[in-house]
């Protein structure tokens, strides 16, 4: 039997990192059990290892987890990033599709020292919060509990990305609604790290997983679902979404028209965004239904030193709506607060949400030169460069010739090849939604002097 050295506990001052696969159901389903502890173990190794390159030390394994305590939540934050990083790449190949959520805390604990085997495990708010934000991140997220992190001189950051725009450290830090914890006094403050580059891998928009924990927080937001229409009839303003419940098992839900976002034009095979509310006699509809390629207008709420920011539109309920906006898809000079923009809506992974493309400013009259793309001919046969490509969702995007051309899963010729952000492709152009174009029969090609 494990025996806690010394006779009391000793109190020290701790950053917990716990690391959690995200995607972890999705993996053992199907899978042999073998199959999967070989998956965990080489997970585990990795884990490890970047810990210990930062001074970090094993702590405790979780349900598809770790835990690892360091001395300085600096430490614990850039082997957080490393590990992302390090994931991110991995994820550039097929069969790869590994994402973790990471939680970080930092607080005072209880130490018990256990002698066989020689290590430590501890007991406290700050484990117990690293575990609780792990469990909130959404995948490829990093969300941070600390008083201030842009206080102390001390606290080094830094990404691949980062670097390459030479962001400022204060530049990493979005912070999150407070929320409260049982046992602390007052609201407790988190921040999702902003650590990415690539418009497929952004957390900004959405870091925050909407579920519920044993601690006490904010109420959690209502669960998105995903699906495509089945059935519309548009005379009768009603028709019906195909989706994946939690029971595995797809299944109908009825929507109106009135319950559409901005009221686009609905067509069967469309893909949409919802939530499922009573409706009469309490029977499951869908409402807030967003239309994901359609063309909305918002506001642009806020902006970032590189040109990206928050696009924030309103459902019929009168609630906020935000989508990411990523620089290289404004067509015009760059966001400002306040501007009043046109954009198609699309959705990215589970980490960065919905996310603005193709954003023009309302009432430009002269985009500027070059902003235009070159018109497509439609059964021509044309190649791209993938800009954005979300494998749990079976679609993306490429720019041809300054155009966005829409790719579906189904139009891939070879479906073991999964194409991702740099990688150039070859297709059959085909008229997709709002005058814009749609890829057919995808194939992945060597890399050549693309116009794009």
């Amino acid at each position: 039997m494990t025996q806690a050295r010394g006779s009391g506990l000793e109190t020290v001052v701790k950053s917990f990192l716990c690391v959690r696969i995200h995607n972890a159901d999705s993996y053992k389903e199907g899978r042999p059990t073998r199959e999967w502890a070989e998956l965990y173990a080489g997970f585990y190794a990795a884990i490890i290892a970047q810990a210990t390159r930062h001074n970090g030390k094993f702590v405790r394994c979780l349900t598809s987890g770790v835990m690892c305590a360091f001395r300085h939540p600096g430490d614990a934050l850039q082997a957080a990033i490393d590990i992302q990083e390090q994931l991110q790449e991995k994820r550039r190949y097929p069969l790869h599709g590994l994402a973790c959520g990471i939680g970080i805390a930092t607080g005072e604990v209880f130490a018990l020292h256990l002698t066989e085997h020689k290590r430590s495990d501890y007991l406290g708010l700050a484990s117990d919060l690293a575990l609780f934000l792990s469990e909130q991140a959404r995948g490829n997220a990093i969300l941070l509990h600390h008083p201030d992190p842009h206080d102390p001189p001390d606290f080094p950051i830094r990404s691949k990305a980062g670097e390459l725009v030479s962001r400022a450290r204060s530049d990493y830090y979005l912070e999150l609604p407070s929320f409260r914890v049982a046992g602390m006094n007052g609201p407790a403050r988190r921040f999702a790290i902003h650590w990415q580059s690539n418009p497929g891998e952004y957390l900004a928009a959405s870091p925050i997983e909407p579920v519920r924990g044993t601690l006490e927080e904010d109420p959690a937001q209502e669960r998105p679902y995903f699906g495509k229409v089945s059935a519309f009839k548009k005379e009768r303003g009603f028709g019906f979404i195909q989706y994946y419940a939690e029971n595995h098992e797809y299944q109908e839900i009825y929507f109106h028209m009135t319950y559409v976002i901005h009221q686009v034009p609905v067509f069967e095979n469309d893909h949409v965004l919802f939530v499922i509310k009573p409706g009469k006699e309490g029977r499951p509809q869908a409402c807030s239904v967003l239309v994901m390629g359609s063309r909305l207008q918002g506001r642009v709420e806020s902006c970032q030193e590189d040109g990206c920011g928050h696009i924030s539109i309103r459902d019929q309920e009168g609630k906020s709506i935000r989508f990411f906006a990523l620089s290289q898809e404004v067509l015009y000079e760059r966001l400002r607060v306040d501007d009043i923009v046109e954009f198609t809506a699309g959705s990215g992974s589970e980490s960065e949400g919905l996310i603005a493309l193709q954003i023009t400013k309302l009432g430009e009259a002269n985009p500027q030169p070059g902003d235009v793309g070159e018109a497509l001919v439609i059964g021509s046969i044309e190649q791209a460069v993938v800009t954005v490509y979300f494998p749990e969702k079976g679609y993306g995007f490429a720019k041809c010739k300054r155009n966005s051309v829409y790719i579906h899963v189904s139009e891939l010729t070879d479906p073991e090849h999964v194409p991702g952000p740099g990688d150039h492709i070859e297709f059959e152009v085909y008229p997709g939604r709002n005058e814009t174009y749609r890829a057919n029969n995808v194939r992945l090609v060597k890399k050549k002097g693309l116009d794009l």
